[in-house]
């Protein structure tokens, strides 16, 4: 996708966490029926940009504000979870796109409404390894390695093998604030860390862009542009996105590394304390990205998989290669499986900063 979210803010995550208790508790939403969807007029979304919102928008939102009278306001870029937090009080935005381990973060701040089946009945529907507390997923996105197979010609199966000499000045990696933070923690965990032992992962990543002379990739547009100049011949990358690139002209090959993969559940955290209206509008407008045909035109536009049960099971010709076993999707989110994500989120601020100062020397 065009980005994935981070908190790219200074402010202390850690005299948030330990204020969270004192912030207040989840919106009264009262009985199924009691706020109406009809008593909001807009949906205000902070969203990425580029191709994502506009496939976004073109599957879920538009039809969805056509049909209900609902004016859409945006507001596009990364990073919004700091702006989340601090007008958790009185948030003027009612849906934020996430992940799972953001939207886990903002729920433990209660500045995310829990997802609900007698609020939002397609959760039902959803493979249960896509369910979280604070966001159900539209589509699971693999991630693994990207490789140029015309100017590597072994294969490529490790992560370690970003480290490989013989494609010095020739490796990219993904920027902090785009998925850098989790890769770096993938790396961090293979290597024998933990979120609050991040020494060994400093240590691969210094010898990564000390010696093998890594460079950022910013997103996943620019990702595929060094791949088609082949100023990047091995990266990591988003399956759906590698394929993509290959399709534009780029000589590349995609692995889930032994070691396990990665995989962000993707969809709209729905934002704590607003209007009860503009909650249930929220809850509505999210139940429809649940929707089986809704995913399987969402997963033609992106070449993600889908994450509605009726969906994996019924994917039409042009969608069978999106189909993934039980095998797949357990290699898919192994490294995450190792990861504690709130720990993640209190050491977050000290993490970044090792990270611009020991790694990149900034």
């Amino acid at each position: 996708m065009s980005s994935n979210h981070r908190f790219g803010s200074k402010v202390s995550r850690r005299r948030l966490l330990q204020g969270a208790a004192g912030i207040g508790s989840t919106a009264l939403l009262g009985a199924p029926g009691t706020a109406r969807a009809a008593d909001a007029e807009e949906l205000r979304i902070l969203f990425p940009g580029g191709t994502w919102k506009d496939w976004f928008d073109q599957t879920f939102v538009t039809p969805f504000a056509q049909a209900h009278g609902t004016k859409v306001i945006w507001k596009t870029g990364l990073g919004f979870e700091p702006l989340v937090i601090s007008e958790r009080r009185r948030p003027e935005w009612d849906l934020i796109h996430e992940n799972q381990n953001t939207s886990s973060q903002l729920g433990a701040l209660s500045a995310a409404v829990e997802w609900k089946p007698d609020r939002i009945p397609n959760i039902a529907k959803i493979h249960p390894a896509f369910r979280y507390k604070y966001l159900v997923g539209k589509v699971h996105t693999p991630y693994g390695i990207v490789w140029n197979s015309k100017k590597i010609t072994r294969p490529i199966t490790s992560w370690f093998d970003l480290w490989d000499p013989a494609f010095a000045g020739k490796v990219g990696f993904p920027d902090w604030v785009w998925v850098g933070e989790d890769v770096f923690y993938g790396i961090n965990a293979i290597a024998g860390g933990t979120a609050d032992n991040i020494d060994p992962g400093i240590a691969k990543m210094k010898e990564l862009f000390q010696k093998n002379k890594a460079q950022i990739t910013r997103n996943v547009e620019q990702t595929q542009q060094v791949l088609l100049s082949e100023d990047v011949w091995i990266c990591p990358l988003f399956g759906a996105r590698a394929e993509k690139a290959k399709q534009a002209g780029a000589t590349v090959d995609f692995v889930l590394p032994k070691e396990g993969g990665l995989s962000w559940i993707w969809n709209t955290t729905i934002i704590n304390e607003r209007p009860a209206g503009s909650i249930a509008l929220a809850e509505e407008f999210v139940n429809t990205t649940l929707d089986a045909e809704k995913q399987i035109a969402f997963s033609r536009l992106t070449g993600y998989p889908p994450t509605n049960l009726d969906a994996m099971k019924n994917l039409p010709p042009d969608l069978k290669h999106l189909a993934v076993s039980d095998a797949e999707l357990e290699a898919i989110g192994a490294l995450q499986r190792k990861f504690d994500y709130l720990a993640q989120f209190k050491n977050r601020d000290h993490a970044q900063e090792r990270w611009q100062k020991e790694v990149l020397g900034a």
